[in-house]
């Protein structure tokens, strides 16, 4: 196998198309922790554009067609610390997500979540040693 650490991809920006970018860009600027572009308008919003706190982009762009099927892409959110992955689910549902279950499988333990479109979300807890 040829080495590929410097030609592999990497995730540049996470690109959510919506028809209210400025509530759903709120939502997970408050679920991450993230700040808002100044920059965003109406019809698009960037969260953290400037990489001040993490590497990756968020992209909310108006689509008024979104939103109306089912989603195709979910986002897996944890955390290392056992006390805190709970209050990742918390914070979700208090900025406006649904809890859609807790699961549990072979010790890996999860919550199902979707945000105020309707895109499928879970919240991990650490995983297992």
């Amino acid at each position: 196998m040829s080495d590929t650490s410097t030609s592999r991809p990497k995730v540049g920006m996470y690109a959510f198309r919506t028809p209210d970018p400025r509530r759903l860009g709120a939502f997970w600027a408050e679920v991450m922790s993230l700040p808002v572009s100044e920059h965003s308008t109406d019809d698009l919003v960037m969260l953290d554009l400037d990489h001040q706190v993490a590497p990756i982009t968020w992209m909310f762009e108006r689509d008024d067609s979104a939103g109306n099927g089912p989603t195709r892409t979910g986002l897996d959110l944890t955390h290392d610390d056992e006390g805190a992955w709970r209050a990742i689910a918390d914070r979700a549902e208090s900025a406006g997500a649904t809890r859609e279950g807790e699961h549990e499988n072979g010790g890996v333990r999860w919550i199902a979540m979707t945000d105020p479109d309707g895109n499928a979300f879970r919240v991990f807890a650490p995983r297992p040693s």
